[in-house]
């Protein structure tokens, strides 16, 4: 893993030299010797790797100080950077001969790293030196990621989303009778059991979706339980599954989770039993470990004899049976060599595509090895679907050293081991990164992508973005079959989030250790020294004691954390080196120390769902920063000198610490901007008298005698000039969540052409647009694949200008977005429209769809629209619709879809009805 921290550090070296070679004045010559030794040493590294596998002691010292070296040395360039920063800050772009010109306290700066760099290079000639003595050979530079990498792209993405469940067929079918036996009305566990790798939950997700089960419950809950499970979050979890399948139109649901989070153990049983009582509920309770988690949660389920069903997943056979004595367990198998053929066929070729002949005799040979796990198949299947289909390339796999000694039943590690080492250099780390995460998380791709960039493991390239980059590593680990992805985007296909298999992240962690490259602290794991990682994640607690000794720390990231303000400050004031802080949770923290403006190495800041109010004013001084994460967080106050932080990517903010310091300045590298409401349910405007920028603006226009109404008016045209502004100097923004309700449309609607890169737009509030109608389609952004519009509340019905956006692929209307009765989507419009989403029009009577309009339409959803009568007749020509998805519609509305409405969608694969309103 030291080679690619080496490699990063010369690349770094190679452009501070190209781009700063003024202003690096008497260190230049140091840091050329250092990029060149450092380069030098990569080609050994690979040997001395190799013999520290194998045992060799010294070995490990001696990558240890190579390692040390360049993680001082990217210290040193990170200096530098913020010292040229902090200069272009203070005097802007000049005449050259001031540019290039030191200030005392830049003297004394340069003559600190002058130092610093001579000590490193005392320590790298020591390194070289020993080099000779332990005979250690110089292999050549390991290779990086092929740059071929999606013209080798065979298959299409979603051919390696976890959806094959081969031999389970007959499995799948008799869970569903056992989970909608009308004779059973008691409530029941149902168990599906077997070893690690077997598919339990991959069975559990396909019973789950099940257009029968669908059918049958009204409420549903996913919960993983694994093995360091807490009786709390877990029933917090299913509370939270529950509200948001069964909230009402007008409920604030984010309210309600706010006070969640506030609750015992006692008072969230309580509202548990009462969200789940007379209700038919399917709760599926995945990876449960031990028979105490039944015990501690069996009360909670209410037992309304309409048969509901709990769905354990589990390996111990003993956990089933205690839950449920009287239903035998289900017990999964091995699969035969037949299904452990078509498993691994599926996995390592093109679909509909035979096994050539010549690799037939290889193929069975290697699904032979897997021993029937479907694991083990799956893992395997990818790692060969990447290499060339000859007998040669096929032949050397088969016949590799790494299978030796596989009698010890260890079968499906020799695999993972493979696949692993046969991963490019760069996606190791990227890899590993993942086995931070918690057990059975599901892991969103957009903040995994966040955190790999800010890690420095994603090149920075001229022909695209690094989280262009960053997403065909992540593709790339899927069609390996290391990672599963959970979610991908109806707009464009893409992963929304991912999940990896707790035997593989087993190994991940393994080998993390192995190279120093994490270290996982975990309620019950004692730690009593420093940590010499560099990386440290913390799950559910964290010992102030084991960080501020580990000086060295560059990243921590935080898991549900108890962290309260006392020990946030001891925790924060020594990481001075950090450069990834996620504290994302920790709802107990309420104050971040002023000492965080010393961390300025820091490049990502989480702090999503933590207790704040409010940030030092000290955040200014971080100017490496590329992501600030506030949601769902009080904060509402941010210094407005935030804004001259010029490598900003992704920022999310509410509305409020927005209207106090709206953006302005230079922001090329913004790629995301999100703009939220304070927790969902406080009005802007009674917030006036709180913000100091605003009471000044109110003070102002109240002396010249103006009303509410025109103050309102006034900061109105401040905001949206200060804006719109902003906009001209956000070329490269892909991303934009905004809320309007203070923004005048007309400014919004004049800049929005010029964002050529934005993808998606999610705008909610009322725009301030003439009688509420939206402007023509060309004044839209012009590259954009997925639009929602919530509270719009627009009186004209705007599918008109909607159908016109050439590239959607994704249009969701929210909240009264349209508060009108009809709405009408033409023929020819909606080209490429894929998803489509109504949700809470609460005044929509009539929906009519001309033949020929969305022609590619694939997913529709109807949420909580209780005025429709009826679905249009036009859907019927819609011949692409694969599902449609009806929840909390009435009674009367469903049964005229499952009745005389019905040949408007007999094509449609999937229908689903959920919540149904009575």
């Amino acid at each position: 893993m030291v080679e690619i921290i080496v490699a990063r550090v010369v690349s770094q070296l190679a452009n501070l030299l190209i781009q700063e070679a003024v202003s690096l004045a008497g260190v230049r010559d140091q840091i050329e010797w250092v990029r060149t030794q450092l380069q030098l040493l990569q080609g050994f590294l690979k040997d001395a790797d190799s013999r520290r596998k194998r045992g060799d002691a010294r070995m490990e010292s001696w990558i240890s100080g190579i390692r040390r070296a360049a993680y001082e040395m990217e210290d040193v360039i990170d200096t530098i950077h913020y010292m040229l920063e902090r200069r272009h800050q203070r005097r802007g772009c000049i005449d050259s001969i001031s540019r290039y010109s030191h200030k005392p306290c830049e003297l004394i700066t340069l003559h600190k790293i002058s130092s610093r760099i001579e000590q490193i290079k005392v320590n790298i000639q020591s390194i070289s030196d020993s080099r000779d003595r332990y005979g250690i050979a110089n292999l050549g530079e390991s290779s990086g990621v092929d740059d071929g990498l999606q013209a080798l792209r065979q298959f299409p993405p979603h051919f390696y989303d976890d959806t094959d469940v081969i031999g389970f067929e007959d499995d799948k079918e008799k869970l569903v009778k056992l989970l909608v036996d009308p004779e059973n009305k008691n409530r029941s566990v149902i168990s599906i059991v077997g070893m690690g790798g077997l598919g339990k939950t991959t069975l559990a997700r396909k019973v789950h979706n099940d257009p029968a089960i669908r059918e049958r419950f009204g409420t549903f809950a996913w919960v993983s339980v694994s093995q360091n499970y807490q009786v709390i979050e877990l029933l917090k979890d299913i509370m939270k599954k529950v509200m948001e399948i069964t909230k009402q139109k007008d409920t604030n649901t984010r309210i309600t989770l706010e006070a969640l989070e506030q609750m015992g153990e006692e008072e969230a049983t309580e509202h548990l039993r009462n969200l789940l009582k007379d209700k038919r509920y399917l709760v599926v309770m995945d990876d449960v470990w031990s028979v105490d988690v039944w015990r501690q949660m069996h009360h909670i389920f209410p037992n309304g004899n309409n048969g509901s069903r709990i769905l354990f997943t589990t390996r111990n056979i003993g956990v089933a049976k205690h839950a449920e004595p009287g239903i035998p367990p289900h017990e999964l198998h091995l699969l035969n060599e037949t299904q452990s053929m078509e498993l691994f066929r599926r996995k390592a070729f093109p679909p509909n595509q035979d096994i050539p002949t010549e690799l037939e005799e290889l193929a069975q040979k290697l699904a032979k090895r897997c021993g029937g796990l479907p694991l083990a198949l799956v893992v395997l299947g990818g790692l060969m679907s990447r290499k060339d289909p000859s007998y040669d390339t096929w032949s050397r796999v088969s016949q590799s050293k790494d299978w030796d000694s596989t009698s010890d039943g260890q079968e499906c590690l020799h695999i993972l081991g493979l696949s692993y080492k046969d991963l490019p250099y760069p996606l190791k780390p990227c890899f590993l990164y993942i086995a931070a995460f918690p057990e059975d998380s599901n892991i969103s791709a957009s903040k995994l992508i966040r955190l790999w960039i800010a890690e420095g493991l994603i090149p920075q390239e001229q022909t695209q973005t690094m989280e262009d980059r960053a997403r065909d590593w992540l593709d790339e680990l899927v069609q390996r079959c290391m990672i599963q992805v959970v979610e991908r985007s109806m707009a464009h296909g893409r992963i929304e989030s991912i999940r990896i298999h707790d035997i593989l992240r087993d190994f991940g962690l393994s080998e993390a250790r192995k190279d120093g490259f994490l270290h996982i602290c975990s309620s019950g794991m004692a730690v009593s020294d420093g940590i010499s990682c560099h990386r440290a994640a913390f799950h559910n607690r964290i010992s102030d004691e084991v960080v501020v000794s580990s000086p060295y720390l560059r990243t921590l990231l935080g898991f549900k954390l108890v962290l309260k303000d006392g020990t946030a400050g001891r925790v924060l004031n020594g990481l001075k080196l950090v450069r990834v802080l996620d504290l994302e949770g920790a709802r107990d923290l309420k104050m971040l120390p002023k000492q965080i403006g010393n961390m300025i190495h820091l490049r990502y800041l989480g702090l999503r769902r933590t207790g704040l109010i409010r940030l030092p004013s000290s955040i200014a001084h971080l100017l490496n920063l590329q992501t600030l994460d506030a949601r769902e967080t009080a904060i509402c106050w941010l210094p407005k000198s935030f804004w001259k932080i010029r490598t900003l990517r992704h920022v999310y903010i509410n509305i409020l610490a927005f209207l106090r310091a709206p953006i302005s300045g230079d922001h090329k590298n913004l790629q995301t901007l999100q703009v939220v409401d304070y927790e969902g349910n406080i009005n802007v405007f009674s917030l006036f008298g709180h913000i100091p920028t605003i009471r000044f603006i109110k003070n102002l226009v109240t002396t010249q005698g103006s009303t509410e109404a025109a103050m309102e008016k006034t900061y109105d045209r401040m905001l949206g000039k200060s804006f719109g502004e902003a906009f001209e100097k956000m070329d490269g923004l892909i991303s934009l969540t905004l809320d309007v309700s203070l923004i005048p449309g007309d400014i919004l609607f004049a800049q929005a052409p010029n964002l050529q890169h934005l993808r998606s737009l999610n705008l909610f509030g009322r725009l301030l647009l003439k009688q509420q109608q939206l402007p023509d389609s060309s004044l839209f952004p012009p590259n954009l694949t997925k639009l929602i519009l919530s509270y719009s509340e627009f009186e004209l019905d705007p599918m008109p200008v909607l159908e016109k956006l050439e590239n959607v692929r994704l249009l969701a209307l929210k909240r009264n977005a349209y508060v009108g009765k009809c709405l009408l989507c033409s023929a020819g419009g909606f080209l490429r429209l894929q998803h489509l989403i109504l949700s809470v029009l609460d005044y929509l009577e009539e929906w009519r769809v001309e033949i020929g309009a969305m022609p590619r339409l694939t997913h529709l959803t109807i949420d909580w629209c209780t005025e429709l009568e009826m679905l249009p007749g036009g859907l019927q020509h819609v011949t692409m619709l694969r599902e449609v998805k009806l929840i909390g519609m009435p009674r009367q509305f469903n049964d005229r879809v499952r009745q005389e409405d019905g040949y408007k969608v007999q094509h449609v694969s999937s229908i689903i009805f959920e919540n149904e309103r009575h």
